[in-house]
């Protein structure tokens, strides 16, 4: 009925796109051409017999989408954002991309208001990353810059065809200059010279894609470092007939790289030569500590009756600064051992090392009436003696800091870490990671300090109050920087202070280097 309708026989059925007729109140298909048959199988007997909505052909989501583009047309019918790229349905159901423009036709008294659909089949590459022209446009003009730029070496002619941008980025201002392979090698570096030749000899004998970084000397005589891209394009003989690529300048971006590199570079080296001089210097000062040592106890011997008042205040005071001094010697040349690559990984049972480390404080535990609480914990691949070094340093200093009067009650929790923690701490997300807790009631400490007690020789209280010399906490995160994990404290207000390590249960074969 419809093809006899005069309306329709007017309708272009040999315009070489696809060509639809569609009402507006429904997405009712009336008239398409030859062309929409040819791609995508109804044709006019089709709407003659059975109804067809335009709505049945896209995808369900993009249903909203069209009706916005229609409502968009009227306003700006000349529009280039009139195309929308559609996932369009066959009459077989296979679907392919096409771009739609959509044109308001003059009200039909008939069928009600219709539109004329033009549509052309994307037959890019690209798979459909592109919504619509505006955002294809939009990712085109990324390139669009003085750091980017594209070019073709035609082989048989040996003339290459360089964009705007590849003039920019060789700083060659005279564009009617003939390119050819020649020219365009010139611009590379001597010391890379030989390396892109090869590469494109190999990529134009396998047909592999080149994805090569080299420096360039411009036109101006200024060293650059670009990426290479380009893919060789074949006859049917298999005779490589052009070399089509593109050319990104990554000056800039290498520059802060290296830069970025040769910071880490001298942080570590720093970083050795500190926990180098550490060793030395507390190595060299136990032969005069030893000597201050040994004198300060055969006087406090050999003349405790003769020295009186003053004088055996300042002997003790001597002996007392003199095993202070050797604390902090022992504290310190523990820190610098960790540091030192070497120690290798293997199996520990941490419920092992807890007890090791319960039997060594036995008598202090004894002495302040101490409680652990503490679960079946996990075996990790750890240094095993760093491991006891941990849970030594953070039960000690839960007993330490312990309220007046208060005996310490310490609890130990141990979980797997989840993943939404792993990501917060940016962590590995291929390692799996135990969150072990050491929690304990004593006076715990402002939240304001929850870094800093973790920094060499930082302590919140006077050593008359509470003795140490404020490495212990650091060490504890060395420890765990070495094995690549974390730890962090939390106050927990009225209740006392809990330290969080975060700990992977495997390890890399090679230690980390501090």
């Amino acid at each position: 009925m419809l093809l006899d309708d005069d309306f329709f026989k007017e309708a272009p059925h040999y315009n070489p796109g696809m060509v639809a007729v569609v009402r507006a109140a429904d997405l009712k298909i009336f008239f398409v051409n030859k062309q929409f048959e040819n791609y995508l199988g109804y044709s006019n007997k089709d709407l003659a017999t059975n109804d067809v909505f335009f709505s049945n052909i896209i995808e369900q989501y993009q249903h909203d989408h069209l009706v916005n583009q229609l409502t968009y047309s009227n306003d700006s019918p000349d529009s280039l954002s009139g195309y929308v790229i559609y996932k369009l349905k066959n009459k077989e159901g296979k679907r392919s991309p096409y771009y739609l423009y959509a044109s308001e036709i003059k009200n039909n008294e008939r069928y009600g208001q219709l539109y004329f659909f033009l549509l052309h089949p994307d037959l890019s590459k690209w798979g459909m990353p592109f919504t619509s022209i505006d955002s294809k446009e939009l990712f085109l003009e990324q390139f669009n810059s003085e750091h980017f730029g594209t070019y073709e070496w035609v082989i048989d002619i040996n003339k290459v065809l360089w964009s705007v941008g590849v003039y920019r980025i060789y700083e060659v201002d005279d564009i009617e200059t003939r390119i050819d392979h020649t020219f365009f090698d010139s611009f590379i570096h001597p010391a890379d010279k030989e390396r892109v030749e090869r590469a494109t000899e190999q990529s134009m004998q396998n047909g592999e894609d080149l994805n090569i970084e080299y420096r360039i000397i411009t036109a101006k005589k200024n060293i650059k470092t670009i990426q290479c891209l380009a893919r060789v394009i074949k006859t049917h003989a298999n005779q490589a007939r052009k070399v089509a690529g593109s050319i990104r300048d990554i000056t800039d971006q290498r520059s802060i790289e290296n830069d970025l590199k040769n910071k880490v570079a001298e942080l570590n080296q720093s970083n050795k030569e500190l926990g180098e001089f550490a060793y030395v210097a507390s190595h060299d000062m136990q032969e005069p500590l030893r000597k201050i040592s040994t004198f300060s106890d055969r006087l406090s011997e050999k003349y405790k009756d003769v020295l009186t008042g003053d004088g055996q205040m300042y002997l003790a005071r001597i002996i007392a600064s003199a095993q202070n001094m050797r604390t902090l010697i022992d504290n310190l040349l523990e820190f610098s051992k960790i540091s030192k690559t070497g120690q290798h990984f293997d199996p520990v049972d941490l419920n092992i090392t807890l007890r090791q480390v319960m039997n060594d404080l036995e008598l202090v535990t004894e002495e302040t009436g101490t409680v652990v609480h503490y679960p079946k914990l996990p075996i990790i691949k750890a240094v095993s003696s760093q491991m006891k070094q941990l849970f030594s340093n953070l039960i000690s200093n839960a007993i330490k800091f312990h309220k007046k009067d208060v005996p310490p009650v310490i609890t130990i929790t141990c979980e797997i870490l989840k993943d939404a923690e792993r990501y917060k701490h940016d962590l590995n997300p291929k390692k799996a990671y135990y969150k072990i807790s050491v929690s304990d009631n004593g006076i715990g400490f402002e939240e304001e300090y929850a870094q800093r007690i973790f920094q060499v020789f930082q302590r919140l209280h006077g050593k008359s109050d509470y003795p140490g010399s404020g490495i212990g906490l650091s060490i504890c995160k060395k420890i765990l920087e070495y094995h690549q994990g974390t730890i962090f404290a939390e106050n927990i207000p009225g209740v006392g202070a809990r330290f969080v390590l975060i700990i992977p249960e495997e390890q890399t074969e090679k230690p980390v280097t501090l």
